[in-house]
């Protein structure tokens, strides 16, 4: 499935970049700095350490190819890190953990006309999200992963810095629709949304 949805994220990018020849501004490239405030649902797991939300950082890269004026196709992919140190509710136990979570996306992306500097964007994305937990001692085994269907809606502005590159700010509502037996699910047995958060600032190559 997650080689599945890879390849498909290729073909729509490629066809976008293509249909985007002999336009003006008909690309551009995205790399930044990353905040992802995850929706753990460890709040009532009863370990100490374990909350319902946490922050993690990383890094975030797009890019976009536009085929009809303002409208695009972008495809978009981040990664996030996070340490974290449980304690089993007896106290006994103390595990290092280490969580790993990326999205890869693709879908419309739309800039608004420029006002001075700022040029606004919308996007809808949808794709994959891959997690996993390492040294997990409330998992079988030494750690757990699992692939799971995601989305980001939102959007940004893009500020003015040269004629070719701008500072670009961002912040997306992540929703990603955990089965209900995936390892990193606190709900096993029941479907779970995971409502993240992701918060971007950088630069974007035009």
């Amino acid at each position: 499935m997650r080689k599945a949805i890879l390849a498909a994220m290729l073909i729509v990018c490629l066809a976008g970049l293509g249909m985007a020849q002999g336009k003006d501004d008909k690309y551009e490239v995205f790399a930044g700095f990353s905040i992802d405030s995850i929706n753990t649902g460890l709040g009532n797991s009863g370990v100490t350490g374990g909350q319902n939300r946490d922050t993690a950082l990383g890094f975030e890269t797009s890019a976009t190819g536009f085929f009809w004026n303002k409208l695009g196709i972008e495809g978009d992919f981040d990664g996030h890190f996070k340490g974290k140190t449980f304690t089993s509710a007896s106290g006994a136990t103390t595990v290092n953990t280490r969580l790993s979570t990326f999205n890869f996306l693709a879908g419309p992306h739309y800039r608004f006309s420029s006002s001075g500097k700022v040029t606004p964007f919308v996007h809808a994305l949808v794709g994959g999200n891959h997690s996993s937990l390492k040294n997990a001692f409330f998992l079988t085994g030494v750690g757990g992963g699992e692939t799971d269907f995601a989305m980001k809606l939102g959007g940004g502005v893009d500020i003015g810095w040269t004629k070719r590159a701008a500072v670009r700010l961002g912040a997306d509502y992540n929703p990603i629709f955990e089965k209900r037996d995936g390892d990193l699910n606190p709900d096993f047995g029941s479907r779970r949304t995971r409502n993240d958060a992701v918060f971007s600032v950088g630069v974007v190559f035009k």
